[in-house]
């Protein structure tokens, strides 16, 4: 199978759009409020199955999706099926499905859109810049800070150690805005260390 790749456009459009969410949404600390976030938004959550119940239309994606977004009367209902995943992977598919909302993905689907989510979620919930500040080394801490699975702790503990030696930290706006905005949570694991 062909390797899906973000055009240079698309992943710095995906990077910068996971910097203004955590800007506008007030992040302040790790791991990401998800249920604050979606609160803010006026979005729901609900269980796929139970949902799939009264609308049969919906069936198809039980069994191949962990995660649906649909949008009805004006709101978006992000779909979850609880039963496939552990509490990190389901955070993962909430910040998987919040990316197709802000990148106004809803009612598409192809692998570039899914490749596009996966690396909002990635970048909102493990932003690189925590990774450095607190000098994390293992996916195991990542996880446990991040409160991510282990699978995507090491997939973005992977992609730190191929660029941190590059040294484009803080060049820009937007990261340094992030930044800043989660520096006490910073000082204060750092303390705690």
């Amino acid at each position: 199978e062909k390797k899906i790749q973000l055009s240079k456009k698309g992943y710095f459009n995906t990077r910068n759009e996971a910097w203004k969410f955590l800007i506008e949404n007030n992040v302040t600390s790790s791991p990401l409020d998800l249920k604050q976030i979606i609160k803010q938004n006026d979005w729901k959550v609900l269980d796929l199955r139970k949902y799939v119940l009264e609308h049969l239309e919906l069936r198809k994606y039980v069994k191949k999706n962990e995660g649906l977004t649909i949008e009805k009367d004006g709101k978006y209902i992000i779909l979850i099926n609880p039963a496939n995943s552990t509490l990190e992977r389901n955070r993962f598919t909430i910040a998987h499905e919040i990316g197709h909302i802000y990148l106004q993905h809803v009612g598409t689907n192809n692998k570039l859109i899914e490749k596009e989510a996966n690396m909002f979620a990635s970048r909102i919930l493990m932003p690189m810049f925590l990774i450095k500040e607190l000098n994390i080394t293992s996916a195991e801490e990542l996880s446990r800070i991040c409160q991510v699975s282990i699978e995507a702790a090491t997939w973005r503990m992977k992609r730190y150690n191929e660029i941190k030696d590059r040294q484009k930290f803080y060049t820009n706006p937007l990261e340094v805005k992030v930044r800043d905005q989660l520096s006490e949570f910073i000082q204060r694991s750092k303390q705690d260390k």
